[in-house]
């Protein structure tokens, strides 16, 4: 079985025209035997459920669901007369999506198609009752059936939050003329599925359970064992844009405007698939079935911590340099931004999830972070300002300079804790313990000014670290990548004027926090030692690949760095919920390699990877995890 991603083509109408065709990144898609287009889901985790719907949406909950095949599209009448089955659908056509359908009849054209193309079918047809382990067809289960609507977004729908988008994406209220419409017409999601918003709404194999999200298991959930009515989710025809929601949840049609009578339920099919998750822009297989159990405060399943500054290494044993090394701490969990804000402490846990969940987490080597003593902050902040953010901290304040960066009384800890980390990194490169090293550490800190926080940063991480490698270890010049969809005022102010750090960033422009236009260029002893590569929104891996080859790589080997940081920020992914830029998985592994290349010619290979951006769970967990294996390679 191919594994690699595919571009594939997505169907848009435009009045008066032919379809036009665009490019996306997908799963893989195959054509079944009965000649169902269909999409292989990758595993992983997502939160399932909103805090901002209908009560039994909440509460949100993360959830790790296997790899499936899933139906591009609802069944559509034609398909569903193949096997003799009477078609009950209100609106006729042959293109049409099949509704009037009750759920034992959608169960029924699951067996029947599993039996055609020599399937075991799922189904008792005497209890109903499903055999997950067959290998034919079935209902998804509402878990599956909202992670392949969400396709690794934490929107309100596949696309966004903006309502108005919907038509591009569903047939509803609005727009559908009453009645539904051929399927496949509209913008697929990211995983190349139609209609997850709109048409017919869709059975699901699951009873419905009011606080179904409250309990239940985090992995693979099915539901309760029994119940009166069975899920129904997606819009319909007739639906409101509310209700078309990737997490609204319906049971039986007479209780919401979901679906009013039963010419607007459908549904589609699915099977199971072998585990696969996407890596760096592929297919993986895992070999992980159900997938891994969470703890409650994530833990790297790792070897103890070394804590390089203080450990004593034997001169005649060989030092693992092909190893890459993972700073993280439970306390950068303690940083609490409040509920709904995209700087979350789940960044961390569906990092750390992921990199347990396919095995990375045994690979990597464990780097213990200690606070980092006053005198090395003070290297890039005014005592001041560091002594101002603790006791705001401590006296248990909001918000500290301003309501863009929002802090608990355990914040200014998380932060001293974080620039310790990027240091911790510094101690074990610089000893030889790892070859290069990731810091899983919160709040993030390119924003952070000398004397000001902004942009969810209190202190400077890699700023700190930079001056900590000159200052501690003696090594004169230092390379800073910063690919974080924002520009970092912040470090780019701290080195503005000083010869002995080469700062670039690629970022959105025009975009928050306003600065980084090409004509900033360094100042003084400084001058030309800042390159700023403002990018327009929708930019992707084409543009960045292109400014790094072009502008990053020949600056870099004329400055000849000792050091290299990346400001690893990954919001310019295609789907973050702040970025507006369509950067893949595999770009980011792409530029992570360019990086590798830089520092192992220049610099010994000394390399730390710092975390910045990037604010949407799944999307962030599944590009660290392609930039971590870049570093691994």
């Amino acid at each position: 079985m191919r594994t690699a991603l595919l571009l594939v083509v997505a169907v848009v109408t435009i009045p008066g025209c032919r379809r036009r065709e665009e490019v996306s990144e997908t799963p893989e898609r195959q054509t079944t035997q009965s000649g169902i287009e269909m999409v292989l889901i990758p595993e992983g985790w997502f939160e399932m459920g909103s805090e901002r719907g209908q009560s039994d949406e909440a509460p949100v909950r993360r959830v790790w669901i296997s790899s499936f095949w899933m139906d591009r599209h609802e069944v559509v009448q034609e398909e569903f007369r193949k096997y003799e089955l009477p078609d009950p659908s209100h609106f006729k056509g042959p293109a049409q999506p099949l509704e009037q359908v009750n759920w034992t009849d959608a169960a029924l054209y699951c067996n029947d198609r599993s039996m055609a193309e020599g399937l075991e079918p799922c189904y008792d047809e005497q209890t109903w009752e499903c055999n997950f382990d067959a290998n034919g067809y079935r209902l998804p289960t509402e878990a599956e059936w909202e992670y392949a609507c969400r396709a690794e977004t934490v929107t309100q729908y596949s696309f966004g939050n903006d309502p108005r988008a919907l038509g591009d994406h569903a047939w509803f209220a609005e727009n559908s003329g009453s009645r539904t419409q051929p399927v496949g017409q509209k913008k697929p999601n990211r995983w190349g599925l139609f209609d997850m918003h709109g048409n017919v709404a869709e059975w699901c194999n699951d009873w419905y359970r009011a606080d179904y999200y409250a309990d239940g298991p985090d992995r693979n959930p099915m539901g309760p064992a029994t119940g009166t009515e069975r899920v129904i989710r997606g819009g319909a025809w007739n639906s409101s844009a509310e209700s078309c929601r990737s997490s609204y949840r319906a049971s039986d049609p007479s209780l919401d405007d979901t679906c009013l009578s039963n010419d607007a339920i459908g549904f589609r099919c699915v099977r199971n698939a072998p585990s696969l998750a996407l890596a760096g822009g592929s297919l993986k297989s895992t070999g992980l079935g159900d997938g891994p159990h969470e703890q409650a405060v994530p833990k790297p399943r790792l070897r103890s911590p070394v804590n390089a500054a203080s450990a004593s290494i034997p001169t005649d044993i060989a030092r693992p340099q092909s190893r890459t090394g993972f700073v993280y701490d439970p306390l950068y969990l303690e940083h609490k931004t409040g509920p709904g804000h995209p700087e979350a402490p789940e960044r961390l846990t569906a990092i750390v999830g992921r990199l347990e969940a396919t095995g990375l987490a045994d690979e990597l080597t464990p780097l213990k972070p200690a606070p980092a003593p006053a005198e090395w902050i003070e290297t890039v902040h005014s005592s001041k300002y560091i002594e101002r953010a603790r006791a705001a901290c401590e006296s248990g304040d909001r918000y500290l300079d301003s309501m863009d960066v929002p802090i608990s009384r355990q914040s200014y800890n998380a932060a001293v804790m974080a620039a310790g980390g990027v240091m911790a990194a510094v101690d074990a490169v610089m000893a030889g313990d790892v070859a290069n090293a990731f810091c899983a550490v919160r709040p993030p800190g390119h924003h952070a000014l000398k004397d000001r926080a902004t942009g969810f940063c209190i202190f400077n991480n890699v700023a700190i670290g930079a001056r900590y490698v000159q200052q501690r270890h003696g090594l004169s010049r230092v390379l800073i990548v910063d690919w974080d969809v924002h520009h970092g005022n912040g470090t780019q102010d701290a080195f503005y004027d000083d010869p002995s750090v080469l700062y670039f960033s690629i970022h959105q422009w025009p975009f928050y926090p306003g600065t980084g236009s090409a004509s900033q260029t360094g100042a003084g002893a400084g001058s030309d030692l800042t390159i700023n590569v403002p990018v327009p929104a929708g930019s992707g891996d084409r543009e960045f690949i292109d400014a790094f080859e072009q502008q990053l790589r020949p600056a870099a080997m004329a400055f000849s760095p000792d050091f290299v940081f990346v400001s690893a920020g990954f919001d310019a992914q295609a789907g973050d919920a702040l970025g507006s830029m369509r950067v893949t998985r595999e770009g980011f592994a792409h530029l992570t390699r360019i990086v590798k290349e830089i520092a192992q010619t220049c610099s010994q290979g000394r390399l730390i990877s710092v975390l910045e951006g990037g604010y949407g769970t799944d999307l962030l967990a599944a590009s660290v995890e392609a930039h971590v294996r870049a570093l691994m390679e």
